[in-house]
């Protein structure tokens, strides 16, 4: 089996029309990953697979669009009959564990909500893990709170993650070479974010395009980006780039 991104939410934070928000699997013929888990990403995931067939779950920051899908898979792994009741690793920024608590006492009244199914982790910045079949590593990106950026290595092959992040020279790093990278394009305009460059948190897709560019990588799938506009994205994006410029469609499948 190839080296596998599965595109389950392609969406911003107000998902586009019968879309989910930042939800992305990875598989290898042994290891399947979710990286980030946010609105309406738990049913296209048990399009693919069922969650206790994931190795682990990976957070790359703890806006709400990004995890809050926790909750009804915490539910499935609870409930739902399955071959092991080992709990599913789970990764998260640092303090992630603490806004779990939060998340389960407000939910649930129980601040231990999440502890039974997940086996919960904090990673840092600058971490290097091995998943499986997969080596995934983390960089800290500019955003409006921390947000990591992920590089993902299986069989000879790597992919980008970008997170959500502001134009910055960690993201063009972290995305060095990358066969895929798959970038956050919110914005339409830069004028839609803060004045000031340092307190900015996301890009328009030129913004996208530039980066792949510097990096170096091999083609540019454009991921949480609204619908509206999109053949003049494309076309900042592609101009930016010059080269393969996409936008990622959730249910899609793309061979790294």
């Amino acid at each position: 089996m190839a080296f596998i991104l599965v595109e389950l939410g392609a969406s911003p934070a107000f998902a586009n029309p019968g879309g989910a928000c930042a939800g992305h699997l990875v598989r290898t013929e042994a290891t399947a990953l979710l990286l980030d888990c946010g609105f309406g990403v738990a049913g296209r995931l048990r399009s693919h697979l069922e969650p206790w067939e994931l190795a682990a779950i990976v957070i790359s920051h703890l806006h709400p669009d990004h995890y809050m899908d926790l909750i009804p898979l915490r539910y499935g792994l609870k409930y739902h009959p399955r071959p092991s009741r080992a709990p599913l690793p789970l990764w998260l920024p640092p303090g992630g564990i603490e806004r779990l608590r939060d998340v389960g006492q407000a939910v649930d009244g129980n601040p231990a909500f999440f502890d039974d199914e997940f086996d919960l982790h904090e990673y840092r910045a600058g971490d290097r893990l091995t998943l499986g079949e997969v080596e995934l590593a983390l960089s800290r990106v500019q955003h409006y709170i921390p947000s990591h950026a992920m590089r993902l290595s299986a069989q000879g092959r790597l992919l980008v993650y970008s997170a959500d992040v502001a134009p910055c020279q960690e993201l063009v790093e972290a995305a060095r070479g990358a066969d895929l990278f798959l970038c956050e394009a919110s914005l339409f305009s830069p004028a839609e974010d803060e004045a000031d460059p340092s307190r900015r948190g996301h890009l328009t897709a030129a913004e996208a395009g530039e980066i792949a560019r510097a990096a170096g990588v091999g083609r540019l799938l454009l991921t949480h980006c609204p619908s509206d506009r999109r053949q003049e994205r494309h076309q900042a994006a592609a101009q930016a780039f010059g080269g393969a410029v996409a936008f990622a469609v959730e249910g899609q499948q793309y061979v790294i």
